[in-house]
C-alpha cells in the first residue's frame, strides 16, 4: 500500500517528524511569534520534515493504536522542548516587570503583539532586546539544530521517562529564577537605596511630600541603571543561550532511551 506514493512506513515516518517539528515551532522562541503568519509557520515545518526525513531512519509500519501513541509522544516531546527552550524570555521578561514595579512603571500596561496579552513597559522592552540578541548570536540556528539533533536523542515513535523530565523541568525554571534576580538586581537594589533615602528625608522633613518628589526620583535613577546595567545583559546573554542549549539536550536525554552501558550520543545542539 502506497500514500501519496510513499510506503505506510515512510508516511508514517514523516508524519510523525512533522507533529514534533510542528509542536516544536509553536512554542519556540522567534518561530512562535504571533507575527509569523500561521501558514508559513506550517510550511517551514513541512519543509524541516522533509529535509529531516532523509536522516530518520524509517520505522516498521505500526497499528493504528500504536500510531496514535506515537503521535502523543512527538506532541510531547515537541512541548517540552518548546518550553524548556523560552524559559530564557520568560525569565528575563519577569526580570522587566520586577524592574517596572519598582520604578512605578506596573500601572502602565501595553498590548504585546506576540503574545496579544498585556505586560509592562519595561519587561516588553526587555523581551524586545532578548529577541534581537538572540538573532544576532545565531541562536535560532542553534535551536533548528537542535530540532533536528532531537531525533538522534529520542529516536521514533516513543519518548519516555517522564519522572525525569519532570525534574529537570522544575530545576531549569528555578535556574530561570536566578536569572530574573542577576538582571532586575542591580536596578532594584538602586530604587531600594533610594526609597530608604526617601524615608530617611520623610523622618527628617515631614513637611515635604516624599511622594511628589520620589516619583520622578524613583524614574530618574530606575532608566539610568537600566541604562548603564543594559551592557551587561549583552555580555552574558551568549553564555545564557549556552546554558539554555544544555538544558535542551539534557532534557532530551531524559526522554530518549536509557540503555546500560550506552555510548552517549551526540548533543541536540551546538
Amino acid at each position: 500500500m502506497n500514500v501519496f506514493g510513499l510506503s505506510v512506513a515512510q508516511f508514517e515516518t514523516i508524519l510523525l517528524i512533522m507533529v514534533r517539528v510542528s509542536a516544536m515551532l509553536a512554542l519556540v522562541p522567534v518561530f512562535s511569534q504571533n507575527q509569523i503568519p500561521q501558514l508559513a509557520r506550517f510550511g517551514l515545518g513541512l519543509l524541516l520534515s522533509f529535509v529531516l526525513i532523509r536522516t530518520v531512519p524509517a520505522m516498521a509500519p505500526l497499528g493504528m493504536g500504536e500510531l496514535v501513541v506515537a503521535i502523543l509522544a512527538q506532541v510531547f516531546v515537541g512541548l517540552v522542548f518548546g518550553f524548556v527552550a523560552f524559559l530564557l524570555f520568560t525569565g528575563i521578561q519577569f526580570a522587566g516587570e520586577i524592574i517596572d514595579i519598582q520604578i512605578g512603571f506596573a500601572v502602565v500596561n501595553i498590548v504585546n503583539p506576540l503574545t496579544s496579552q498585556s505586560v509592562t513597559v519595561i519587561g516588553e522592552f526587555q523581551l524586545a532586546l532578548t529577541t534581537l540578541l538572540y538573532l544576532a548570536v545565531d541562536a535560532h540556528h542553534a535551536l533548528l539544530a537542535g530540532i533536528a539533533g532531537s531525533f538522534n536523542l529520542v529516536p521514533l515513535p516513543y519518548a519516555g521517562a517522564p519522572e525525569i523530565v519532570a525534574g529537570d523541568v522544575v530545576r531549569f525554571f528555578s535556574q530561570c529564577l536566578f536569572i530574573v534576580f542577576e538582571i532586575a538586581a542591580p536596578v532594584a537594589i538602586a530604587l531600594f537605596l533610594v526609597n530608604v533615602m526617601l524615608g530617611l528625608m520623610a523622618r527628617v522633613a515631614p513637611q515635604m511630600n516624599v511622594f511628589v518628589v520620589g516619583f520622578p526620583i524613583q524614574i530618574s535613577v530606575g532608566l539610568i541603571m537600566l541604562i548603564v546595567t543594559m551592557p551587561l545583559v549583552g555580555a552574558v546573554f551568549p553564555s545564557l543561550v549556552d546554558q539554555s542549549s544544555h538544558e535542551l539536550d539534557t532534557v532530551l536525554r531524559a526522554m530518549g532511551p536509557q540503555p546500560a552501558g550506552a555510548t552517549p550520543l551526540p548533543r541536540a545542539g551546538p
